[in-house]
């Protein structure tokens, strides 16, 4: 059938209004964004801890439908900490997991990727019995500590810095809930733990010690991070929606921060003074803020420091290069 000049036009008209309507579906929040909305949802497997930092992202996302508004259909499970959930991502049954600083050598030796940077934070402690003053008295005590997390790195910066090493004391791995039942118990002399979880104790334990805390190392930063397995570069489109929905999340984070500790506590079921005791320890990074530090090299700076701090403690053998298992230029552009 041959079109007139009139409906030659018309149609030209009608086809330019369409491709305009399709180009404006694909904008997000996050930045280069996807047409998530009207596209076939993508099922992933997210993993959370059981405190304020490490539920932050899951939290906000559920309560503002995030996940749902980026194309995700998302299925969540809590964890009692990071190393755990970078397991879970090498047996493929997570796709995307939390870890805190203390966990970042795995993905510096190559167990996971970094999709984002969530927040810096100084909640770690060390907690000790009363009568105990310092790290010193803890020579040939019992320490209780979950391996591989923020709690253990403390510990190990903390008895360098007062001229001692793992062999001065009893280090007992244990995970958080069986380390705040042991110190409560008194079955322990002290523990490696972190926020919300030290204000939990104090509430049984008012006598308890701080004998180290994360600010006694200034010229450490120590990020909270969001990790996937090493075979997320094979799934780009669920890449791009899940970093652009962090994105999301953490800008409404950074301005909300005195409504976080009430959904904090609605989302675990936690005491409110508990988790507002953590979140006093903890710095949102803006998506926007987060950038600008990274290209100009004050992020990077946070892991090769923290890289020679696991040199120290051996659970490296050499630095590694951030931009190596650091998504960040997808996370720009999601």
């Amino acid at each position: 059938m041959k079109l007139s000049h009139r409906g030659l036009v018309a149609a030209l008209v009608g086809a330019v209004a369409l491709v305009s309507l399709t180009a404006c579906s694909g904008s997000s929040t996050g930045g280069g964004g996807s047409a998530a909305s009207s596209a076939q949802p993508i099922h992933v497997n997210v993993g959370y801890n059981g405190d304020g930092n490490g539920a932050m992202l899951e939290a906000i996302a559920e309560k503002q439908g995030i996940w749902k508004k980026h194309g995700l259909d998302v299925s969540a499970k809590q964890f009692t900490n990071g190393p755990l959930q970078i397991q879970a991502l090498g047996t493929g049954d997570l796709d995307f997991g939390f870890i805190g600083p203390g966990a970042l050598w795995l993905p510096m030796s190559g167990k996971a990727k970094i999709v984002a940077i969530e927040a810096l934070g100084t909640a770690d402690r060390v907690i000790a019995q009363k009568g105990i003053t310092s790290m010193k008295d803890l020579k040939g005590k019992t320490v209780g500590v979950p391996e591989g997390t923020s709690g253990d790195m403390l510990l190990s910066l903390a008895l360098a810095n007062a001229g001692m090493s793992a062999t001065d004391i009893k280090k007992v791995a244990m995970d958080a809930p069986t380390a705040i039942a042991a110190f409560t118990a008194g079955q322990i002399d002290a523990a490696a733990i972190w926020y919300p979880f030290v204000d939990q104790i104090k509430q049984h334990k008012p006598d308890m010690v701080e004998v180290a805390k994360s600010a006694d190392f200034p010229d450490l930063a120590f990020p909270s991070s969001i990790v996937a397995g090493n075979d997320i570069a094979s799934k780009p489109e669920m890449l791009k929606r899940y970093q652009a929905g962090i994105k999301e999340a953490m800008t409404w984070a950074a301005a909300h921060k005195s409504e976080l500790p009430q959904l904090l506590s609605t989302f675990l079921k936690a005491p409110l003074e508990s988790v507002k005791s953590e979140f006093a320890y903890v710095d949102v990074q803006p998506p926007k803020n987060l950038i600008e530090k990274w290209d100009s090299g004050i992020a990077p700076k946070w892991f090769e420091n923290l890289n020679s701090e696991f040199i120290r403690m051996k659970k490296l053998d050499k630095a590694v290069d951030p931009h190596t298992y650091i998504l960040f230029e997808e996370y720009k552009k999601a």
